[in-house]
């Protein structure tokens, strides 16, 4: 009898465990749809701002998607020939993420750089393995148009950056390329 009775004890507990593990993840849960819409929304609506300035003194403008996910403003061009996939390349680079202030307008603060470093972060170009020298995958497709000492902003969507949701711009400037 005692036996049973344990057995029922635990079942019960397993039961009031697994019930509660789910009530509580009810609230917790994403609705990843829509955090893709808002932060399509919130890169449409910083672009509404600063594109038709950006777009005036620019080189040369790429969408490579159509869908605003990565946009290319070439503000100074380089010499030579477009970096190669397969040669290393050297750059110097900011990062800045788009919010809202708190009456809902788009800007775009900075978070990272290596302006103040010694050397440019470098890479081969077409690797995109984060955990093996590579670099996001909006970065590599800017530095494919991209030759020696060119510099552009771009804007990517968190699909070519780290799926967190969140809209970027980079200022780039290429410092070296393998020749």
């Amino acid at each position: 009898m005692k036996r049973i009775s344990f057995k029922h004890t635990l079942i019960v507990l397993i039961i009031i465990v697994t019930a509660s593990f789910n009530a509580c993840d009810d609230g917790y849960r994403i609705n990843t749809k829509e955090m893709i819409r808002e932060e399509q929304d919130l890169m449409a609506d910083y672009l509404d701002i600063v594109h038709d300035t950006l777009k005036d003194v620019s080189y040369n403008v790429i969408d490579t998607a159509g869908d605003n996910s990565f946009l290319y403003f070439e503000l100074k061009q380089g010499t030579g020939d477009s970096v190669k996939v397969g040669k290393e390349v050297g750059f110097r680079y900011m990062y800045f993420e788009i919010a809202r202030d708190t009456t809902g307008v788009p800007f775009i603060y900075p978070y990272a750089s290596n302006y103040e470093s010694d050397s440019p972060f470098t890479y081969v170009v077409g690797n995109t393995n984060m955990y093996q020298g590579g670099t996001y995958p909006g970065i590599d497709i800017a530095m494919r148009n991209m030759a020696y000492g060119t510099k552009a902003r771009i804007f990517v969507l968190s699909s070519l950056w780290s799926n967190d949701y969140t809209p970027r711009v980079v200022d780039l400037e290429v410092t070296y390329v393998e020749k």
